[in-house]
């Protein structure tokens, strides 16, 4: 099985024994361990070396639970992982979650590009749109891009909406040299 695989494969299986209103904090969990794996090297090291055995793993697995007060349903899948020799790919996991779950929950993430900063009335009326367009519930993500010039591009998923200066002129410039 290819990595890809395996990060479907995981994320199906951790977003299916959670409820749609338990999965973010679920998902807040899984972040703030693997947080703790990139924070410090001798901790990603011991869970990803194969030197330790699975219950030395379980133990410190039980104890890091423990100080974060993790569910058990988190730490069931932590386990789940350390077994599989999964939990290299936790990032990829979690964000193959994240999009399972939006999908589950009839939500979309849009990273909103501009060259300001979008104001509460502006985003709203965005979100409005945005959210009749898709027919889905729309979560703003909003950065700052300087070189639009004006206007925006939304993405949402593999989806791209560029209603800035900056796409105009790229797509004038390109029926010109046609």
């Amino acid at each position: 099985m290819n990595k890809a695989q395996a990060v479907k494969k995981f994320s199906k299986a951790f977003i299916s024994k959670v409820s749609i209103s338990d999965a973010p904090k679920a998902l807040e969990e899984l972040g703030l361990f693997s947080s703790i794996l990139d924070s410090d090297k001798k901790i990603r090291l011991f869970f990803v070396s194969q030197i330790f055995t699975l219950e030395e793993k379980d133990a410190v697995l039980k104890d890091i639970s423990a100080r974060l007060k993790l569910s058990s349903h988190t730490e069931k899948f932590l386990s789940l992982l350390f077994k599989e020799g999964a939990i290299a790919m936790i990032k990829d996991i979690i964000k193959a979650a994240v999009s399972l779950y939006e999908e589950k929950a009839k939500r979309v993430t849009a990273e909103v590009s501009a060259p300001v900063e979008l104001e509460g009335r502006n985003i709203s009326r965005l979100k409005a749109a945005l959210a009749s367009l898709i027919k889905k519930d729309v979560e703003i993500e909003s950065k700052i891009d300087e070189s639009l010039i004006g206007g925006f591009v939304v993405k949402i998923g593999s989806t791209i909406y560029d209603s800035s200066i900056k796409g105009q002129l790229q797509l004038l410039k390109a029926e010109l040299t046609r």
